[in-house]
């Protein structure tokens, strides 16, 4: 008697609302609330199902608790502005630092940058350290520094 075996394996994405919900994409937006020792201070992450959504409701101030906030930075989990992306919002980027958590720490590929002449540079180490890859306009590629952010320094 012969005996088949049937092994089925799942390879999952993170099952948090932050990234991925299956093969869905999440399009995430959270908004600065204070800078503390040069940290942003974040609210909670608000998701939706495109980028457009994020954009319309950002921008006509729905999802701030302040008045004056604007786009500081957009950082996607795919290259080429593809996959999910989250949205950080605030009044102010000059020296601020997010450290990406849950799905978002090491997994950016991309980014468009919204905070004036100074970089938005990218590090490997939740300490700020590690990498540097400093980014002074858009890129559809993070290159040597995909999937491994861990710590992101607004201007």
């Amino acid at each position: 008697m012969a005996l088949a075996v049937v092994l089925i394996v799942a390879v999952t994405g993170p099952a948090d609302a932050t990234d991925v919900d299956g093969d869905r994409e999440r399009h995430c937006v959270v908004e600065v609330t204070d800078v503390r020792n040069g940290v942003f201070v974040t609210g909670p992450e608000t998701c939706f199902d495109t980028e457009a959504e994020v954009a319309r409701l950002a921008g006509q101030g729905v999802l701030a608790r302040s008045s004056g906030n604007t786009t500081i930075g957009v950082h996607y989990t795919s290259t080429g502005f593809g996959g999910s992306s989250i949205t950080i919002v605030g009044t102010s980027c000059a020296g601020g630092v997010w450290y990406p958590t849950g799905s978002w720490n090491n997994n950016l590929e991309s980014t468009r940058r919204h905070c004036g002449g100074s970089p938005t540079t990218f590090y490997d180490s939740s300490s700020c350290s590690g990498g540097p890859y400093e980014v002074y306009s858009q890129r559809t590629s993070l290159g040597s520094m995909n999937n491994k952010p861990s710590c992101v320094r607004y201007g």
